[in-house]
């Protein structure tokens, strides 16, 4: 290896771990930087000092000394750069601001529409973005650039959406699109990856660097970490929870499968489910919820059915956190993570099936399998994805050592 090179690599290391470390343990001294680090004293001055002069942290004070001089406290600047996230829903689509520190400091949404053909949502998106930008009044050299979270299959070095089944689009060359209206750098990746990413910067991962998200909506996905790190597969398909078959004659899925979670126990499954048997004369107190309208049903209603205790909707629901205990167990027996972190739509209805998922969970894990994984539910609610779109920006800048 060139040594030259060498030498700018281990650099990069070392700006990475220090500025990393301010960001999550400041505020702190030099002194305890090189002792976390391992680094040397003058290694860890001349860094800090690097950082200084580009904005991305500052002394905010001293520490109380026990004898000798007092030692500067350095912080990471929250304020120094700011970020834009994406989230595209079938339902809605979001985009927020955030600030370094992950605080949302604009946020808009709008109903996603029709999705087909696709000229029409990806129109609605650059308006939207637009929109957001100008109320933000914030310079462009502030913004570090636009994170897109988008549901399906994804070329994310191309930019290009392969297959999304809630969008019924194929090679969508979205970046492209995004680019030619905007000259901030533009990155995308899969949705539940995100959300993943978002949990783990700024919500209930913050204390695990090896965890898998589970998404609990309108559709069922996965996002799964290593090391802190993406995982994305050898074809950038890692994560589709939703599509293991777990009923060879369940229902067909959009993915053109019969039988997978999604189609078992997602949002728009338990509110197909409600559907069907109101269409068919059951007797259900969905009927009047819904004023004899099925259309009107979706997961929410079924939910708000079954703290009625209405036996139809319980029978629904159960179903399909049995199933969806079944495929977090089978997660755990696979990965061994250190966290389970469960978010999206449904848990907000996570008190009527909590204990009972638990248990199916245990009951379906491998004896002995899983036995330090720890089972938690998101903090960012419906704004994760869209947050975690905005940190692949942010993670960006840290891993390049405060280079943009």
């Amino acid at each position: 290896m060139n040594k030259k090179f060498d030498n700018n690599l281990i650099s990069k290391m070392n700006r990475r771990l220090i500025l990393d470390l301010i960001r999550t343990k400041g505020p702190i001294n030099r002194a305890e930087v090189a002792r976390v680090t391992g680094l040397s004293i003058p290694t860890v001055m001349k860094i800090t000092d690097e950082l200084r002069r580009i904005n991305l942290i500052r002394v905010i004070g001293k520490r109380k000394s026990i004898g000798g001089k007092r030692p500067e406290l350095y912080e990471f600047i929250r304020n120094s750069f700011y970020s834009i996230g994406l989230d595209i829903g079938r339902n809605k689509i979001l985009v927020v601001i955030i600030d370094m520190s992950g605080k949302i400091m604009h946020k808009k949404e709008i109903k996603t529409g029709e999705t087909i053909p696709a000229q029409g949502p990806i129109e609605r998106i650059i308006a939207l973005l637009k929109e957001i930008i100008a109320d933000s009044h914030l310079e462009d050299d502030k913004i570090l650039g636009i994170g897109i979270g988008m549901p399906g299959l994804l070329d994310t070095e191309a930019g290009i959406v392969l297959f999304s089944p809630d969008f019924n689009w194929e090679h969508i060359n979205l970046i492209e699109k995004i680019e030619e209206n905007f000259s901030y750098k533009t990155v995308i990746e899969n949705s539940n990856r995100t959300l993943a990413l978002g949990e783990h910067w700024f919500g209930a991962g913050t204390e695990s660097s090896n965890l898998i998200c589970v998404n609990l909506g309108y559709g069922i996905g996965a996002g799964i970490l290593e090391n802190g790190e993406i995982i994305q597969g050898s074809s950038g398909s890692s994560g589709e929870f939703g599509h293991i078959i777990l009923d060879k004659d369940g229902p067909v899925c959009s993915c053109g499968n019969r039988g997978c979670l999604e189609a078992i126990s997602s949002g728009y499954a338990i509110a197909n489910q409600a559907r069907s048997l109101i269409e068919s004369g059951c007797e259900t107190v969905l009927t009047s919820l819904s004023h004899g309208d099925p259309s009107k049903i979706d997961a929410k209603l079924v939910f708000s059915a079954a703290f009625l205790e209405d036996p139809v909707s319980l029978d629904i629901v159960n179903n399909a956190i049995r199933y969806i205990g079944i495929g977090i167990a089978t997660l755990i027996n696979l990965f061994d993570p250190e966290q389970i972190i469960l978010a999206g739509g449904l848990t907000k209805s996570k008190e009527i099936y909590e204990e009972s998922l638990e248990t199916l969970i245990q009951t379906y894990q491998m004896k002995f399998a899983g036995r330090k994984v720890k089972i938690k539910y998101g903090k960012l609610g419906d704004k994760g994805s869209a947050i975690g779109a905005a940190t692949l920006l942010i993670k960006s800048l840290i891993d390049n050592g405060g280079f943009i």
